[in-house]
């Protein structure tokens, strides 16, 4: 049987039909699910959080390895389901949870949150579009991050987390999650790699962890990136830094004061926020960026 007859098959055994309110796009393509599972390194005991699990084909090689799987899954007829499929593997090596993996923006599910202070994790997930961004900005930021992420995101947000300084996608979205580690696009997906089709290219992105994130550098991230085309200075002062203040952390950061925000790359960034952050006002929520000047 083809995954996507598994899929199928699994959708009308239980009387489902994907919801376009939740984002689902299953994906049916064996080559791509290979590429998730073998970027996970997976070995035995190894702790993995799954966001939207879906139909379980995931779910399922991840337990075949010996995993431990934490599932978070929105849609209750498909919780159901999978109650069903895994029941022998719940509750030891399965942790199924019905929910919303974000309880605001700001916030991952409380399973999450548990799984990540447990122990070593990583996230693997084919994620829904609208959620791809605040779940891996909120993992990144938390006090012990993924060891290791592999997830499908749309395409546009793909370039857009791995996009450096002078590109146009550039953003507090990339900034953030490149000063916490190293995003990496491993392969452009097609439509046709999902059921139902998306309209757009999807992709498969790898993060890994290189240090902490600074208690707020997030939010104040998004808030400075408001004034990104802005002189440094500048921007500094429309987010409540004095002159003479935000001239001194240039300085000591060795940023030209008159370079455009837009310009400062990730470590740059956290310098600066090391300096002055604390005299920001922290006002854009993780997952958005800040609105154009």
């Amino acid at each position: 049987m083809s995954l996507k007859q598994e899929v199928l098959s699994a959708l009308a055994g239980a009387g489902l039909s994907p919801l376009h309110r939740y984002g689902q796009n299953f994906m049916i393509d064996a080559a791509a699910l290979q590429t998730l599972v073998a970027e996970l390194a997976l070995s035995p005991e190894v702790a993995v959080v799954e966001v939207g699990p879906g139909t379980g084909v995931l779910t399922a090689r991840l337990l075949e390895f010996g995993a431990r799987v934490t599932a978070v899954e929105i849609d209750r007829g498909l919780h159901d389901l999978l109650a069903g499929r895994f029941a022998q593997q719940i509750p030891g090596q399965l942790t199924l949870v019905h929910g919303d993996c974000l309880q605001t923006k700001n916030l991952l599910h409380p399973a999450i949150i548990s799984a990540s202070a447990a122990g070593p994790w990583r996230l693997g997930a084919n994620l829904p579009y609208d959620v791809a961004l605040p779940v891996l900005l909120n993992a990144a930021a938390l006090p012990r991050p993924p060891e290791l992420a592999v997830v499908t995101v749309q395409w546009e947000a793909a370039e857009r987390l791995c996009a450096r300084p002078g590109q146009d996608a550039w953003g507090a979205s990339a900034a953030t999650l490149q000063a916490a580690g190293r995003p990496k696009l491993l392969r452009k997906l097609p439509p046709n790699c999902f059921h139902p089709r998306p309209r757009v290219d999807s992709a498969v992105l790898r993060w890994e962890p290189l240090a902490a994130l600074p208690d707020g550098f997030g939010r104040w991230c998004r808030a400075v990136f408001s004034s990104r085309r802005k002189v440094v200075v500048r921007a500094l002062r429309d987010h409540g830094v004095e002159r003479d203040a935000a001239e001194a952390a240039c300085s000591a950061c060795g940023i030209a004061a008159d370079r455009r925000l837009e310009s400062l790359d990730a470590p740059e960034l956290l310098a600066l926020h090391r300096a002055v952050g604390a005299d920001v006002v922290n006002t854009a929520a993780p997952g958005e960026e800040g609105p154009s000047p």
